[in-house]
């Protein structure tokens, strides 16, 4: 099951790599959320967060920053001297409470300096935590409570790991807007997991 959301996402990131659209039901569903009407599920459409580049959503999340590199736990298994298994300097400064999402994206050597995560990375997975930075560490040493060889399959495609994050004033926040984005937004790697 994995490999097929998998073989997904890499044909969506090969065939929408110039794609900049905006999701429009995201829009009205944080609306209602910030200025604080009630929201409602009435509406039934899904849509693939691996189908959109851009969301309305951005502006709350940080700007996509590497976790790990596609080589970084080869590297680090073989021991190869100055090599981490995970990008520990680009985690959050801070230990609290927020939203976050995984990505996945390609850092070629064709792009060097060039790279724009923005219009790079898609967004693959959604979760909240009480202790984002603590989170993002378990992801970078063991993968977190992701499927075993989830990782392994991106990694031997060239892809890179990627995160973003949202600071929230409460656990109780955070868990109601990942359940708002759920309800609206498949997200290929929290599907995979049910």
């Amino acid at each position: 099951m994995a490999k097929l959301k998998f073989n997904h996402i890499r044909h969506t990131i090969i065939s929408t790599q110039k794609s900049t659209t905006i999701k429009p039901g995201i829009s009205q569903l944080l609306n209602n959320r910030l200025i604080g009407k009630k929201f409602s599920s009435a509406v039934s459409t899904m849509f693939k967060r691996e189908d959109y580049k851009l969301t309305i959503h951005d502006i709350v999340f940080s700007k996509w920053r590497n976790l790990i590199r596609h080589n970084d736990w080869k590297d680090f298994n073989n021991r190869k001297e100055r090599v981490r298994r995970y990008r520990h300097e680009d985690l959050p400064p801070q230990r609290c409470t927020g939203l976050y999402e995984l990505g996945v994206g390609v850092i070629g050597q064709d792009q060097g300096q060039n790279f724009d995560p923005d219009n790079n990375v898609l967004g693959v997975y959604v979760g909240q935590c009480v202790d984002v930075r603590s989170r993002l560490q378990d992801y970078g040493r063991r993968g977190g409570h992701l499927p075993s060889g989830l990782y392994e399959d991106i990694f031997s495609e060239g892809y890179s790991v990627f995160y973003r994050w949202a600071p929230m004033g409460s656990k109780w926040e955070a868990a109601a807007i990942e359940g708002m984005l759920l309800s609206k937004v498949d997200y290929a790697w929290n599907t995979c997991m049910q």
